[in-house]
């Protein structure tokens, strides 16, 4: 069965998207259509002012009392326009200066400006302050979606304030009930876009469902304070789960939104998310907690969790990225949890399973035209419970860099570290290290060629504290490793019209590199650090092989690549062609006996790099990459991506991804659930059916334990004033070694949301495509 929901389920994907017929106009047009507008020309100025217009079949008049009008009776002042059966306007006199005037109007009563349409049977208005009465009608308001009814209507505060008595309030468009809220009072704000309404009775059609003694709901973009509409799922892990979310606007600058989740099979959990805006920036701080999880508390003796002495489970973030005065800057990006399986179990947008660890990192910076300084307090929560850990954090690590150009032809650089480096397993090496680089560079270059010349010197001092365990290894206290690196890099850019009469130009950029870096045995340092970085076309031409400072591999290799690009008359590119190959006149080494690849090095042309680019559409295209390593004698890496995308409800794409066996195991042995390698491939599909309905839908396969690794659909259905989105998640969320299977979890979820209270009527394809956990990535 399983093999055959493969295919079953990517052809009916695309059947989907290939079938369905082009939307209809957009939903938001749809809706604006039922939503009155002002058509008239806007008058400027104070109304108070402004001339007063009026016709009617019979006047009567008893100055300077009251004049009455009857039969189609029409008042215009400004942007104000009064018709009714019959309009009596009064005069009385007051203790003030001016006398106080009013209008009462009788029989179909319709009143508008360029704010509110208003119908009833009578009303009554203040002509100096426009203060309103309108007794038993309904309202509309212009230019967005809401209407409702009350006994009595008041307008206040020259026209900011819609107050209604036994009123309701709705955003559907006239005509549809499908949802209203109706309160003893309901007082609409313009001005802050907001509706208040006490002994609130929410209804679906003419049933009521939820009672709260005051709610307030959003009318326009502008936030404002308030319950937020709930969510719903249901999962194998956390049974049912529904959440409650509620968003506090404390200020123009700072809100949060505090969101209680109950989930039937491990508790209540309280999501708070805290956002503000100083003159360091933006940041957010999050903070989530649940007592006393049930099923940690069911399972912590079966060995599905990792021993703790506490049953709650919490996340903490913080995320700050800010810049003050033009020359300091600030970053934080600090999340720690519970435990290691807390993002298995709980959905976060601030951490994933797949990334295996949680960053806890604090950085400032002050720079200057000529130089920068950061220094970085940089630290891992390792999502792997053993001594032998090998993640390090840097407690502190201070950067230097210095620039200095124009210096005669040449240009100086000098890159200065100094860490404190500490394990985070408790039977690995510290370390104290300090980093100097200085680099002397001769650039030369014209519109066609360039060449650039590099002299640099790597010296690098460690002074490490080694456990007793690994004292008679070759590790060493103190080690200063010296190492020059020389570079030439020369480019050339050729240039043709691809036809004759045509736009098109076609670009031809051969590229040589010759590196130098000497042979150090550099057994004697523990790798803190230091990882192989992937060989795409790009990094063929990279001056180190290894990321950090621990390994610098010895180098004397020639680098060579071409390069093809094609442009349109727009200048815009649509196809390039890169292929490249690393020839070693020694092989490259460091003596670490974790990177088994080194072994396999020899001399000749041992690395080759592809990477391609087609665009033949704005709307679609293919991307892809392979790499090729002489050494293991196969292909190590490859990846290709095609796309179709209209707009973000409207995508269909199909990507493939490969890790050699060979390669991983040679490179990344600590890397267990990969040692097989990687093959996998998934399509992801987005594609509105009509206009109303939306369709999303991901499939990820793994080729190697013919097993899919991730489905994911939903279905999602928008009007005018609710939506109603259902969603289908099967993902991978642990293994079990014992029977040597995956564990996968379902879950299923539903989300209603009212629609109207702002002018958003997308089919929320992205969020839905965001959810899961392989997330949708955009090609181009």
């Amino acid at each position: 069965m399983m093999k055959k929901s493969h295919p079953t389920l990517l052809a009916t994907m695309i059947w989907i998207a290939v079938h369905s017929q082009q939307a209809h106009p957009d939903l938001t047009e749809q809706c604006m259509l039922g939503v009155p507008v002002y058509t008239k020309p806007i008058v400027k100025g104070n109304p108070n002012d402004l001339p007063t217009h009026i016709t009617a079949k019979d006047v009567a008049v008893e100055y300077p009392h009251f004049i009455e009008y009857k039969g189609n009776v029409d008042i215009q002042q400004g942007n104000q326009t009064l018709t009714a059966d019959e309009v009596k306007l009064t005069q009385t006199e007051t203790t003030s200066k001016n006398p106080l005037r009013t209008v009462v109007a009788t029989g179909n009563v319709h009143y508008d400006d360029p704010q509110i349409i208003l119908k009833g049977l009578k009303a009554w208005s203040n002509l100096s302050n426009k203060d309103t009465d309108v007794e038993k009608g309904d309202y509309l308001m212009v230019g967005r979606q809401g209407r409702g009814c009350a006994n009595k209507m008041k307008l206040r505060g020259e026209n900011r304030y819609t107050i209604l008595e036994k009123g309701m309030f709705t955003a559907c468009l006239p005509g549809n009930d499908s949802w209203s809220v109706v309160g003893s009072e309901v007082i609409l704000d313009r001005q802050e876009q907001v509706a208040e309404i006490w002994n609130a009775r929410f209804r679906i059609g003419n049933v009521p469902v939820f009672y709260s003694p005051y709610l307030q709901l959003p009318i326009g973009n502008k936030r404002g304070s308030g319950f937020l509409l709930p969510n719903g799922s249901y999962s194998k892990g956390s049974g049912l789960d529904f959440a409650l979310p509620f968003y506090w606007n404390i200020a123009p600058n700072y809100d949060a939104t505090i969101t209680a989740q109950f989930m039937t099979f491990r508790g209540v959990k309280l999501n708070n998310e805290f956002r503000y805006l100083t003159i360091a920036r933006t940041g957010t701080v999050a903070v989530d907690w649940l007592k006393h999880e049930r099923n940690y508390i069911k399972d912590k003796n079966s060995g599905h969790y990792p021993a703790r002495d506490s049953d709650d489970r919490w996340l903490v973030y913080w995320g700050h990225s800010g810049v003050l005065n033009q020359v300091w800057r600030f970053n934080i990006d600090y999340t720690k949890v519970s435990d290691p399986k807390y993002f298995t179990d709980f959905t976060s947008k601030y951490g994933n399973s797949t990334d295996g660890y949680a960053t806890q990192k604090f950085s400032v910076g002050y720079a200057q035209p000529n130089w920068n300084a950061t220094l970085t307090h940089k630290q891992f929560q390792v999502f792997v419970d053993s001594p032998n850990s090998k993640a390090y954090k840097t407690e502190p690590q201070l950067d230097l860099n210095f620039y200095k150009y124009d210096l005669g032809p040449f240009d100086l650089k000098t890159y200065t570290q100094a860490a404190r480096i500490t394990s985070v397993g408790a039977n690995n090496p510290d370390a104290t290290r300090l980093h100097i680089e200085p680099e002397l560079n001769l650039p030369l270059a014209n519109d066609w060629a360039s060449i650039n010349n590099t002299v640099r010197l790597l010296a690098t001092y460690y002074d490490q504290d080694i456990p007793d365990k690994l004292a008679n290894g070759t590790l060493k206290k103190h080690v200063t490793r010296v190492l020059p690196s020389v570079t030439s890099d020369a480019k050339l850019v050729f240039e043709r019209d691809l036809l004759k009469n045509s736009n098109y130009v076609q670009t031809l950029e051969p590229r040589v590199q010759y590196l130098y870096i000497p042979y150090r045995d550099q057994s004697d340092i523990n790798n803190y650090d230091s990882s192989l970085l992937q060989a795409d076309y790009n990094g063929l031409f990279r001056n180190r092989i290894y990321s950090g400072l621990d390994r610098i591999a010895s180098a004397n290799q020639l680098t060579t690549g071409i390069t093809t690009r094609i442009y349109d008359e727009e200048l815009t590119e649509r196809f390039n062609f890169s292929v490249g190959q690393i020839y070693y006149f020694e092989r490259p080494r460091t003596e670490d006996s974790d990177l088994q690849i080194e072994d396999k090095s020899n001399t000749g042309s041992l690395l080759w790099a592809g990477d391609t680019y087609l665009r033949l559409t704005d709307n679609g295209g293919l991307r892809g990459g392979i790499q090729y390593d002489r050494r293991l004698g196969d292909i190590t890496m490859g990846n290709v991506v095609t796309e179709y995308r209209l707009d973000s409800d409207r995508l269909i794409q199909l990507n493939y991804r490969f890790v050699d066996r060979d390669y991983i195991q040679a490179t990344v042995r600590s890397a267990p659930a990969f040692q097989k390698g990687i093959s996998q491939m998934g399509v992801v599909v987005s594609w509105p059916l009509g206009d109303r309905w939306g369709f999303v839908g991901s499939y990820y396969h793994d080729l190697k334990e013919k097993q899919p690794a991730s489905r994911l659909i939903g279905l999602q259905y928008s009007t005018c004033c609710w939506s109603i989105n259902m969603g289908y998640e099967r993902k991978i969320v642990g293994w079990q070694p014992q029977n040597f299977n995956s564990d996968y979890d379902n879950r299923w979820s539903i989300n209603v949301e009212l629609r109207g209270l702002n002018n958003n009527h997308n089919l929320g394809s992205q969020d839905m495509l965001a959810s899961g956990i392989l997330p949708y990535q955009q090609a181009f």
